[in-house]
């Protein structure tokens, strides 16, 4: 369990990342085509599963998982309001290489960044590009190092305490070019709560074969 993070969840949609409102990426990747229904997916740091729900609601085959008990515990009974299957499990990501399966599409949305040590970012990217089927494409979004959000530094220090990890989109696209091809990168924004707008970094790609 990742203790930080208990004590931010203290009830449903109180976290600042939390949104039901799904973002306008995902939904342009579904309208696109590239999430259709029937397809494997596997979401890292799912929080409160609104992201893994709205895509089971498209007919897309979910397994989401994050280290908060009680982010899967809000998780789960968000689902359980609807008629529809998301398997929502709380290994952490260090777990990944414990997953039997290959995905058709693994993303995280706002979670790269919690990754702070560099030999654990290139691991976690590793295992990634492990768990995609040959034609499969991974999506990450993360706080870029290109604003001066909380500061200038490359580590810099969250509201709740804890250090999280800016990287520029360029060092990124570099840092996934040992395993992925690009297929798309650019900067987007963000919510964070009360009403903040927040610059991140959107990379899309596909691993190498």
């Amino acid at each position: 369990m990742n203790k930080k993070f208990e004590s931010i969840y203290q009830k449903p949609e109180s976290a600042p990342w939390t949104f039901k409102k799904i973002p306008k990426e995902i939904k342009e990747l579904v309208q696109k085509g590239i999430l259709r229904k029937g397809i494997r997916v596997l979401e890292v740091g799912c929080g409160e599963g609104h992201h893994s729900i709205f895509l089971a609601r498209h007919g897309l085959n979910i397994l989401a998982i994050d280290s908060s008990r009680k982010a899967i515990e809000f998780a789960k009974e968000n689902v359980s309001k609807e008629n529809i299957p998301v398997e929502f499990s709380q290994p952490d990501y260090h777990e990944i290489h414990k997953l039997k399966e290959k995905f058709d599409f693994i993303f995280d949305w706002r979670f790269l960044h919690e990754i702070t040590n560099e030999n654990d970012r290139i691991k976690y990217l590793e295992e990634i590009s492990q768990h995609l089927k040959p034609n499969g494409m991974y999506l990450s979004v993360s706080f870029s190092g290109d604003s001066e959000f909380m500061g200038k530094r490359k580590l810099r220090v969250a509201p709740a305490g804890f250090e999280i990890y800016f990287s520029t989109l360029l060092n990124l696209e570099n840092l996934f070019s040992k395993n992925f091809e690009s297929i798309e990168s650019k900067h987007i924004l963000v919510p964070q709560k009360p009403n903040l707008k927040i610059k991140a970094n959107y990379i899309l790609c596909r691993p190498r074969l």
